[in-house]
């Protein structure tokens, strides 16, 4: 259920962001915000994308386990600067979407570690993955998705 969570969660992220970082490509700024806020699970081997990239997935996996290092704010940080030399719009998506899934999972009483390694404490919420908290905030984002969409139409 996760996976849905950070895709609804990933667009409600992106839509809202568009007018405050005055995006001109739209499409591309949400897609891209959209893609990342999946893509930290690419260090879980049992996760959907993890899943379609098995190799790059195991070999992240064996180097730093799931919710470790991927699951930390460096890599966003890392990522945004890469990516603003190319685009600024396209920087600015990357982080938007990779903050957006480190912000769930934070939620979720596993948590995550934002500094690690260099910080091992862990920030966790109340959210059990797949409960029915879950299923129901994920409805009010899906809702709030459709909302926005619709006035911009």
């Amino acid at each position: 259920m996760m996976y849905y969570t950070h895709l609804a969660f990933g667009l409600l992220v992106a839509l809202l962001a568009l007018d405050f970082f005055n995006i001109q490509n739209k499409l591309l700024f949400v897609l891209i915000v959209v893609f990342f806020s999946i893509f930290p699970d690419i260090d879980d081997t049992k996760s959907k994308i993890g899943k379609k990239n098995r190799q790059i997935s195991r070999i992240i996996n064996i180097l730093f386990g799931h919710r470790g290092f991927f699951h930390s704010i460096y890599v966003p940080l890392i990522l945004y600067y890469i990516f603003y030399y190319v685009n600024k719009e396209i920087g600015a998506a990357v982080l938007v979407g990779y903050f957006s899934h480190l912000f769930m999972d934070a939620l979720t009483r596993k948590g995550i570690k934002p500094f690690y390694p260099l910080i091992n404490k862990r920030i966790n919420g109340f959210f059990k993955t797949n409960s029915l908290l879950e299923k129901i905030f994920f409805l009010a984002v899906i809702l709030l998705d459709l909302y926005i969409l619709l006035t911009y139409i």
